[in-house]
């Protein structure tokens, strides 16, 4: 039996929690990803967000950010507004139903690290958070 490729794990682990983050996020009426975002917003507070920093951050097409600040602004969970910077642009807040679900989210995803770190050494998990933030700042190249 040949060994597992690592970028399996990496599949499943990200297939698992996503389907943790749904389940969880069902309950409040919302979904993982609108979860994500007011958790993403909250950390964020200090400067000015738009919908491209949600393409960015979760590596989305304009179309898939543009449905999903939309079904949030419809759920009053986010709201838009006027940048100060640029009346071209859109800040995007969190509303105050939004706010509520911040400590939420924050104590499902604190659970969530520490669920995967559970069964390792201090050593290990540091090890682990290196590893994950060294995968996750890969960059392709176009050619």
């Amino acid at each position: 039996m040949t060994e597992r490729r690592l970028g399996a794990w990496l599949r499943d682990a990200e297939h698992q929690m996503n389907l943790e983050m749904n389940d969880f996020a069902r309950s409040y009426g919302v979904t993982g990803m609108q979860l994500s975002v007011i958790d993403f917003l909250s950390r964020e507070q200090t400067s000015d967000v738009f919908q491209v920093d949600l393409e960015r951050e979760f590596h989305v097409q304009r179309s898939t950010a543009s449905l999903l600040v939309k079904r949030m602004v419809e759920r009053d969970l986010v709201t838009r507004v006027v940048a100060a910077s640029d009346s071209r642009k859109r800040q995007l807040q969190l509303t105050a139903k939004g706010q509520r679900l911040v400590p939420i989210v924050h104590e499902h995803l604190e659970q969530q690290d520490a669920k995967m770190v559970a069964d390792l050494t201090p050593t290990e998990a540091a090890a682990f958070r290196r590893a994950l933030a060294n995968v996750s700042h890969w960059q392709t190249t176009k050619e």
